[in-house]
């Protein structure tokens, strides 16, 4: 895919709106599997939802609850006495919460013993691993990045001014991308934290979705809040050209909640404000191929498995939903 990019001269840069054409996809309304549970925080800063291996864990209020997708069983797994869970990932044979108060707690899924660390001031709402770092990114603008085998912090990044919601890493681990509720975007070489590479203004809402490509490093989208409502794809090749690394703004007409860069190049978002919806896409077009409906309120929370055939989606309508992908045709990207 890299052999396709070219000089940014010849890649002109033009946004454009989807929402202002009637897309026609196939439209998905029955789900492949349905949890009735409490409500899920209709807070668009959370991540309470994370597909890891066979389980899919979630968080709800103070409690950790495990479905198990084989067997479809759901069961309590712990309770975290006195927190409010914000975040929650899975990591090798254990998961990883985060809280309102911005304690960050590991539970051992063989032992069910947890501890707790105290790394932020405020709550943190968006969790990542590079190997055997933790990520972690909080209202408090604060990243920390933690050795998850002794527990210590071994670097803090302080560049956005409001709350951390967005993080991810490339496929290499060479580039780290973050986002935040300052409509910041920021692009860093892992190995000098320091100082970002480039700093992004083009959103104009709080930058929570962002997801690499599995297959061209150099390449990632993020999705904007309500007052931006686009996704936009990056290449970090063109961080030193004139023009920088946007590469197209699409106008999505929602508020973007979540997204993910499938291995076949297509584009799995979930959205809040106003439609309510998820969304699949090719890269190719950014045409619409699937839109799947049924959640009530916004799909804040999201994880897709790890073969990537379904997905999962939460929302404080009451409802766990569980989606086929079924995907058309892998679209093969090229940026000209």
């Amino acid at each position: 895919m890299d052999g396709y990019l070219q000089n940014k001269s010849s890649l002109p840069f033009h946004p454009f709106d989807i929402s202002a054409d009637p897309f026609r996809p196939v439209v998905v309304t029955q789900p492949y599997r349905e949890i009735k549970t409490k409500s899920l925080a209709d807070d668009f800063y959370s991540n309470l939802i994370d597909w890891h291996r066979d389980k899919v864990y979630i968080a709800i209020e103070d409690s950790v609850f495990c479905h198990n997708f084989l067997t479809a069983s759901t069961a309590h797994i712990h309770t975290f006495p006195n927190s409010i869970i914000t975040c929650i990932k899975g990591h090798k044979e254990s998961i990883i919460l985060g809280t309102n108060s911005g304690n960050l707690h590991t539970l051992d899924l063989n032992s069910l013993k947890s501890s707790r660390y105290s790394f932020h001031r405020s709550r943190i709402g968006v969790i990542h691993f590079n190997g055997d770092h933790i990520l972690t990114g909080s209202r408090d603008k604060r990243i920390k990045i933690i050795d998850s085998k002794n527990g210590k912090i071994v670097d803090t990044i302080m560049h956005h001014t409001q709350e951390v919601c967005g993080l991810g890493i490339n496929k290499t681990n060479k580039y780290l991308a973050t986002g935040g509720n300052d409509n910041k975007l920021y692009i860093y070489d892992y190995r000098r934290l320091d100082v970002p590479l480039k700093k992004c203004l083009q959103h104009k809402a709080a930058i929570k979705a962002i997801s690499w490509s599995p297959n061209s490093p150099n390449l990632f989208v993020t999705g904007g809040g309500t007052a931006d409502k686009t996704v936009k794809l990056w290449d970090t090749k063109m961080i030193g050209s004139e023009t920088g690394p946007l590469v197209k703004s699409v106008d999505y007409g929602s508020q973007v909640c979540n997204i993910r860069w499938l291995s076949s190049n297509l584009l799995l978002s979930s959205h809040g404000y106003s439609k309510d919806d998820v969304r699949l896409c090719s890269l190719f077009n950014f045409k619409f191929q699937k839109q799947y409906l049924g959640h009530k309120n916004r799909v804040i929370h999201f994880s897709v498995s790890p073969d990537q055939k379904y997905f999962v989606t939460g929302s404080s309508d009451c409802s766990i939903k569980f989606w086929e992908i079924k995907d058309g045709e892998s679209s093969e990207l090229k940026i000209r």
